[in-house]
């Protein structure tokens, strides 16, 4: 929550620097207010700008190299700046490369391809075979399935500064299949998708438009960036398929550019030049670029043409990116700029896809839409949609944030304004926590968020079936070591406390289930959840310190989680030290669906 506070109060720092770079450049004699990355309207200082027609090429190269570890100090900065998972796992004892096994093999964080021309352009693969934000204490996974999703991007490689180019391109993971009889065949066949990113919609493909560019130059809210891709693939089928895997697809290239810099031209073009073009952007007949992100808003006089796109899922304050573009006949095309008729400009065709997973898992829950993009003619949004750096986009961004989210904005607005005594109470005595796995289903649902307070005392605070949140006892701590894992300091757990010091005759039955003082422990029913594929909690149970004990110490409670199938709880390393019981929590806050007070 502090982090999302300083994010925004960077974004106004941010915002408020743009403007008045935009105030002062009205002001310089012939700057222009036409988008500078539209190469036929900008005269470069070294005429630079290459003209060429869409030409469309075909690639396929294997991923199969670690992505090489840095040997300079500048590109181990470069690449720790770079990495989006926590500075402590990058910087851990184990080796952030490798996020974890498959039969013995090891699991690359991330895999890159050979560089590969196209149109004497370099493009490269970028895969991260478990996605982008796992950790490097990541457990050991042997050959068991392997949850969540895997990424890939395609990088633009610049022969020099400056060097950008606009870009549709499609990619498909292909794997090696097996045979009747189980050996390895060098027929491929492509790996299957969570969603397909632009259009044409595909079970197999991903597909986008961008403008690639040099990594100083990018901005992705105005379509730039140096890399661009998706957590689209099944981590499964990708860490199986890990030595036979390639990636093919095509890449159309709409135009190069060169000289594209931000910082030795007035006016300024690259990254600022496209960020003070989208703020100067406004309704009516405005061009609508490949990549960019729009912001629909409520604009007076065109009320038809706002009911219209709602009836589309497309609604103001929303941020919506462009994922590829068409003409009315569907010929790709990468900025409505091309097409010189005014009434076939408006009917060019918008795949649109809300920012953000979070976001598009809403309106699927709110509203049902079964999978983005959402195709739109561009002659809807003209007239209602700016862009994220537009002043006019601000309340209505706003104001749909606060209706998606009031509770979580108005939680955020209130430690942003509270008083810092208040603060430093609230950092040291209250605290939020995410449940990280499934061994409190159903009562908690892994990605849930809970308000835990932590004032001293909380286990006299704590009766029979209350839900704890405690620090691992020295025998969970073993067990989770011994399996390749790492805790840190501030590793918190969360059980139900089911036994109490000197309650007797704790027994485990063949079912999993437990027996205190001669009754079945308190709780749910601990079978609504979904067991674990290959059992291993089976084993841990018959070796299980826990499984009888005769008595409770005076010190000691016994826990238990809410899902027998998967809980690795007292059962398995025994009873838990009361002085290790540390918090309570006060709510759920996350999902809102979910909120709750009083989870016990």
């Amino acid at each position: 929550m502090k982090g999302m506070v300083l994010c925004y109060r960077l974004s106004i720092g941010l915002d408020l620097l743009l403007l008045c770079i935009f105030l002062i450049s009205n002001h310089v004699e012939g700057f222009s207010t036409t988008p500078t990355t539209q190469a036929k309207q900008v005269k470069l200082a070294n005429d630079a700008t290459i003209n060429n027609k869409p030409s469309t090429h075909i690639f396929s190269v294997p991923l199969k190299n670690p992505r090489p570890k840095p040997e300079s100090f500048v590109d181990k900065f470069k690449e720790l700046w770079n990495d989006p998972r926590p500075i402590s796992a990058v910087l851990s004892d184990n080796d952030s490369s490798s996020v974890g096994q498959i039969d013995d093999e090891e699991i690359p964080y991330c895999i890159v391809s050979d560089e590969f021309n196209i149109d004497d352009e370099k493009f490269q693969i970028l895969l991260y075979p478990r996605g982008r934000f796992v950790g490097s204490d990541t457990s050991i996974v042997g050959s068991s399935f392997i949850a969540g999703s895997a990424s890939a991007y395609l990088r633009y490689l610049p022969k020099q500064y400056g060097d950008e180019v606009d870009i549709a391109w499609k990619l498909r993971l292909c794997g090696n299949t097996l045979d009747t009889k189980g050996t390895t065949t060098t027929t491929t066949t492509p790996l299957s998708i969570v969603t397909s990113g632009g259009l044409p919609k595909s079970n197999t493909t991903w597909s986008a438009a961008m403008t690639l560019c040099t990594e100083l130059e990018g901005s992705e809210s105005v379509g730039r960036t140096q890399d661009w891709g998706s957590s689209t693939w099944q981590a499964n089928e990708v860490c199986n398929a890990l030595g036979g895997l390639v990636a093919e697809g095509e890449i159309t290239i709409f135009e190069k550019r060169q000289s594209e810099s931000s910082f030795f031209t007035l006016p300024p073009r690259g990254a600022v030049g496209a960020v003070l073009s989208a703020a100067r952007s406004t309704s009516g007949g405005r061009v609508f670029r490949a990549g960019e992100v729009i912001v629909p808003r409520v604009t007076p006089g065109f009320e038809t043409e706002l009911k219209a796109v709602k009836g589309q899922f497309i609604y103001p304050g929303v941020d919506y990116r462009i994922m590829s573009m068409t003409d009315k006949d569907g010929s790709p095309i990468f900025s409505t700029d091309c097409i010189k008729n005014d009434s076939d400009k408006s009917k060019a065709r918008l795949a649109l896809r809300p920012c953000g997973w979070k976001l598009q898992q809403q309106l699927w829950k709110r509203d049902g839409v079964k999978d983005w993009p959402i195709e739109v003619e561009a002659g809807m949004l003209s007239n209602v949609a700016t862009t994220r750096f537009n002043i006019d986009s601000a309340i209505p961004r706003i104001t749909s944030a606060f209706q998606r989210d009031w509770k979580l904005y108005t939680l955020s607005l209130a430690i942003a304004l509270t008083p810092i005594p208040l603060a430093l109470f609230a950092r040291n005595f209250v605290s939020f926590y995410a449940i990280p796995s499934a061994s409190m289903e159903p009562t908690l649902l892994k990605g849930d968020v809970l308000v835990v307070e932590k004032l001293p005392g909380a286990y006299q605070r704590t009766k029979r079936g209350d839900i704890v949140l405690f620090n691992p006892p020295e025998s969970l701590t073993k067990i989770i070591t011994n399996n390749g894992s790492k805790l840190s300091s501030t590793s918190l757990f969360v059980k139900r406390i089911v036994g109490l010091p000197g309650d007797q005759n704790i027994r485990l039955d063949d079912e999993g289930n437990v027996e205190i003082n001669g009754e079945s422990a308190v709780g749910p029913d601990r079978t609504l959840c979904a067991d674990e594929p290959l059992r291993l909690i089976d084993r841990q149970l018959r070796e299980g310190n826990g499984k009888e004990l005769k008595e409770l110490g005076l010190s000691d409670v016994y826990v238990l989680g809410d899902c027998k199938a998967v809980s690795v709880d007292s059962r398995v390393w025994g009873a838990l030290p009361k002085e290790n019981v540390v918090g309570k929590p006060i709510a759920r806050i996350w999902p809102l669906n979910r909120f709750k007070v009083n989870l016990d």
